[in-house]
């Protein structure tokens, strides 16, 4: 039995791959302003500011995950990966956008290049998070698995 064939799965792939794929710009333009902060930013005052909200949290819990988490994230910026979050998040940043863009404009063409782009990310962001263990660049190539499923879906929808 074909999944696509009942009109209801067909709405729910393509609500779920609209959502998701606006969801994907949204975190496109948000990487390119991230990525201009830090630019601009002195990583020092960052470092110290990320630690600062984060010595709050952990005062009134000293089990707190998400300080534990940005305390850790603030080491890695101060410790030279900011050269590399800056490169990784414009470049991703303009990628995502253009490659949204282009799927919700039914661009056939985009699927297959966005399936491929997107997975390219995934392998490398797989490298990195085993030099790294970054609990956001794991949520991000999850994140990236799903794309790359439901774009698929949706491509796969289109061409029957």
């Amino acid at each position: 039995m074909n999944i696509f064939k009942t009109v209801k799965i067909k709405k729910i792939i393509n609500r779920t791959f609209e959502i998701s794929v606006l969801l994907k710009a949204f975190f496109g333009f948000f990487e390119i302003l991230s990525g201009i902060l830090f630019t601009i930013s002195d990583r020092f005052i960052l470092n110290n500011f990320i630690i600062l909200m984060a010595q709050q949290e952990i005062a009134g819990d000293p089990d707190d995950i998400i300080a534990k988490f940005l305390i850790k994230s603030a080491d890695n910026l101060a410790n030279g990966s900011q050269i590399f979050a800056v490169v990784y998040l414009i470049f991703h940043g303009v990628v995502n956008i253009f490659l949204a863009v282009s799927l919700l404009k039914n661009k056939i063409w985009a699927y297959p290049w966005a399936m491929a782009l997107f997975s390219g990310f995934v392998i490398y962001q797989v490298y990195r998070y085993f030099h790294t263990y970054s609990l956001s660049l794991l949520f991000l190539m999850l994140f990236d698995i799903f794309i790359v499923f439901i774009i698929w879906l949706e491509y796969k929808r289109k061409k029957i």
